[in-house]
């Protein structure tokens, strides 16, 4: 869609924003985005972007990170100042946290003290607006002038876009988005301002690497967001078939499918206790993975017991003494000081700043080049080793479900993820947001990237998120499946007014255990230590008395709910029911099942 020239400062920013591709703008209206609000609606026609009615800046927020998930592609969120900056704070951090590529758009009132309408406009203004999230952006302006808004604009894009990717803020005075363009103004020439490429590896480096992985007898891959990228599942794939190294994935995002025979995850401490080299691709933290949690001993802290939960815990290696680490990401371009979300620094042997996806295709051709017999055979002897355990893991865990957790009450979440994927296996399914424990990573065939979005965090993002991914896919016959956790609906319940606006359709499945279950864990470890009663854990914990009746809130907004449901057997026929109203009438269904904390 091409635009006309545009006639106001605010029409800039949307003929650029549509020159970019940005297809959607989540906000929640205010009077500082006015001029903007206007130019998108008559201006811009309400398309490219179209505007998304939200009923908090969380949910705009993370509408954007869902879209990008699903679809690779930049959205940008609208802020009403300082107010609507505060609201929208938590999803803009989630969003730092995953590297989440965004543009979130504020005003302020005016700059130009004189001008201010008293009272209102004074508490609605800032000296530098962009402080509230200037640790946790990429970077934040408050341009003056038609041509810098221009360049602001530009430049917010490449940054946000260039990797390590995140969200930039920019905020706009009331009076100058609502101006005039000079007549002589120059549209900029957009195919001038490219995203710069990623870096490759260093070639010495990637050298060092390749020759570790072929002379290593026990190697293990450890990889997190690879499936984000086109192609990054293949260059993983081609590297560990090659090199026949078992995997470990972390994070939410796909990267190899859970059916190849050389991904162990969920097998990690018998891989891990015999490795010799550590290859970590596009990992964020990598002590997660490589300490694990032991039992604590009185000698160490006789005068406070160690946590079982949570602070305090004791922790060890995971991996052999003298196991060689290679870290490989541009996870150092991005921090920052002010979060410490780049966890505890490790000795590593080899560290290469790079585009992961990258740099493994430069470490796959120099083995595919370099590999000898011994090399050679030494990756064909590791891979029956490393299919069994995989085999095995996946006979534990279905044996586990079936002799185990199938007849549990209240429902277990394996059992739950189990009906999930017998409703939805034959059909066109995407999960846009959401995790049963990790169960349906194990019990669901994850084979495809196109699949599996389940990104972004709680406490009031997750059906943010799940919006943002199902937006991507309205009008087409994907079956979108969110797994929602009932305390983090609680936070955002007015997602579900933007659902049904703006029809969005979803198979929401609750996971309601009616409690804030993680601080269970807290309580009882500080209860337990101090040897006081753990029969009040629940106080300020629990979500019942009232427990939520998410079918009828969903009811209550124009959708389909069902339940709630406490027997699992009523499970399988509610979600037969809800995916016919998904699929058929093209609206959302909210399926309230009752279940176990875990």
């Amino acid at each position: 869609m091409s635009l006309e020239r545009p006639e106001y400062v605010s029409d800039l920013i949307v003929y650029l924003l549509n020159e970019l591709g940005v297809e959607y703008a989540p906000l929640n209206p205010g009077a500082t985005t006015r001029g903007l609000h206007e130019s998108m609606v008559n201006y811009g026609g309400n398309k490219m972007p179209e505007l998304i009615t939200c009923c908090h800046e969380e949910l705009a927020v993370a509408m954007a990170e869902g879209f990008y998930l699903a679809t690779g592609k930049l959205q940008v969120s609208l802020a009403h100042n300082i107010v609507g900056l505060q609201h929208a704070s938590k999803a803009i951090y989630e969003a730092f946290l995953n590297n989440i590529p965004m543009i979130i758009m504020g005003g302020t009132g005016p700059l130009d003290a004189s001008h201010r309408r008293p009272w209102i406009d004074w508490i609605h203004t800032a000296q530098v607006q962009g402080q509230i999230v200037r640790d946790y952006v990429k970077w934040d302006d408050q341009p003056q002038g038609a041509q810098s808004v221009a360049e602001s604009v530009l430049r917010a894009y490449q940054i946000a876009m260039t990797e390590p990717r995140g969200p930039v803020y920019l905020c706009f005075d009331v009076e100058l988005q609502e101006a005039r363009l000079p007549d002589d103004f120059v549209l900029p020439d957009l195919s001038r301002f490219q995203v710069p490429a990623s870096p490759e590896g260093n070639p010495e480096a990637v050298k060092q690497a390749a020759k570790a992985l072929m002379e290593a007898e026990s190697p293990v891959i450890i990889v997190e967001g690879l499936g984000r990228t086109p192609g990054g599942s293949e260059t993983l794939q081609a590297l560990v078939d090659l090199v026949g190294a078992p995997v470990i994935e972390i994070g939410s995002a796909y990267n190899l499918p859970n059916s190849h025979p050389l991904n162990v995850t969920g097998a990690n401490a018998e891989v891990l206790k015999d490795t010799d080299l550590v290859v970590a691709a596009g990992v964020n933290n990598l002590e997660q993975v490589l300490t694990r949690a032991v039992a604590s001993s009185s000698a160490t802290a006789p005068e406070q017991p160690r946590g079982r939960a949570g602070y305090n815990r004791v922790f060890e290696s995971a991996i052999p003494e003298g196991t060689k680490i290679i870290q490989i990401g541009l996870q150092d371009y991005g921090i920052k000081s002010w979060p410490s979300n780049y966890g505890r620094i490790l000795p590593t042997d080899t560290a290469i700043l790079g585009d992961e996806i990258q740099v493994l295709k430069q470490i796959t051709e120099v083995c595919q080049d370099s590999m000898d017999a011994g090399s050679r055979k030494r990756a064909t002897d590791r891979i029956p080793n490393i299919t069994k355990i995989h085999s095995d893991l996946y006979d534990r865990l279905h044996k586990e479900v079936k002799e185990r957790l199938w007849d549990q009450t209240p429902t277990s979440t394996a059992r739950l993820a189990a009906e999930i994927w017998e409703v939805i296996k034959d059909e066109d399914w995407v999960l846009v947001h959401g995790s049963l424990s990790g169960w349906e990573r194990r019990l669901w065939d994850v084979s495809d990237e196109s699949r599996w979005v389940a990104g972004g965090g709680g406490t009031g993002t997750g059906m943010g998120v799940a919006m943002g991914a199902a937006l991507a896919f309205r009008g087409t016959d994907k079956v979108c499946v969110s797994i929602q956790n009932d305390g983090d609906l609680l936070y955002t319940a007015g997602s579900l007014y933007t659902l049904a606006h703006h029809d969005i359709a979803m198979l929401v499945v609750m996971f309601n255990n009616r409690s804030y279950y993680q601080d269970v864990g807290h309580q009882t470890a500080v209860s337990s230590n101090r040897e006081r009663s753990v029969e009040t854990v629940g106080i300020g914990v629990n979500l019942d008395g009232p427990s939520t009746d998410f079918a009828t809130l969903a009811q209550s907004f124009g959708l389909a709910g069902i339940g709630p449901i406490l027997n699992a057997a009523d499970i399988g026929p509610a979600l037969k029911k809800g995916l016919d109203i998904v699929k058929n009438e093209r609206r959302t269904a909210v399926i309230d099942t009752i279940v176990q904390p875990r």
